[in-house]
């Protein structure tokens, strides 16, 4: 019994060596643009946060499991809610931290998630470049950001099939950084990507 649990314990601590290991290779990767992210999206989803919960997990030890309700969806499934289980949390006093989005309840996003793992683990493309939040834009709309400015992001993409207005904002001269964009905009533009991938 006493080497059962040892070979357990062993086991926990290679997967999650080998987890931040993973994370700190995905953390220093070269920054994707949106049709990479896209590529990668088995879901892209408008959501809002609805819960958080950090629970005991016998191969990764602690996992976040975050509760969403779906606004939108250009990509993937129908479902009406969307649940994330991410690697780390805090529980009991044991924090373990591996860099992956965090969210909060009452808060939008759009997410941009791949495949769960086998041990039905997954964190946003590229961690932090596939999670956008949603905040209040100009005139009662909405506006989507992950702190990256959206001309690096849609540096491949054909100028022909933006939608007007972020064509006319990236092509000013000297052009201003754009680290917003509207959020209908965004996910047409997403949504177009989708189809053609």
């Amino acid at each position: 019994m006493k080497f059962r649990a040892l070979k357990t314990l062993a086991a926990i601590a290679a997967f999650q060596m080998s987890l931040v290991a993973t994370t700190a290779f995905a953390a220093s990767v070269v920054p994707m643009d949106l049709e990479q992210i896209v590529a990668a999206a088995q879901h892209i989803v408008h959501v809002r946060c609805t819960s958080n919960a950090v629970e005991s997990d016998p191969m990764v030890g602690i996992v976040t499991v975050t509760g969403f309700v779906v606004l939108d969806r250009a990509k993937g499934g129908n479902g009406t809610t969307f649940t994330v289980r991410q690697a780390g949390g805090e529980l009991n006093g044991v924090a373990i931290d591996y860099h992956v989005p965090k969210f909060r309840v009452g808060e939008e996003y759009v997410l941009f998630m791949p495949e769960p793992s086998k041990l039905g683990l997954a964190s946003p493309v590229g961690l932090a470049q596939g999670a956008f939040s949603v905040a209040p834009g100009p005139a009662g709309s909405k506006a989507v950001g992950n702190g990256r400015d959206f001309g690096e992001l849609l540096g491949g993409v054909d100028p022909a099939k933006l939608p007007p207005g972020v064509r006319a904002r990236l092509h000013q001269e000297p052009r201003p950084r754009t680290p917003r964009m509207e959020l209908g905009e965004f996910m047409a533009l997403t949504r177009g990507k989708a189809v053609t991938q």
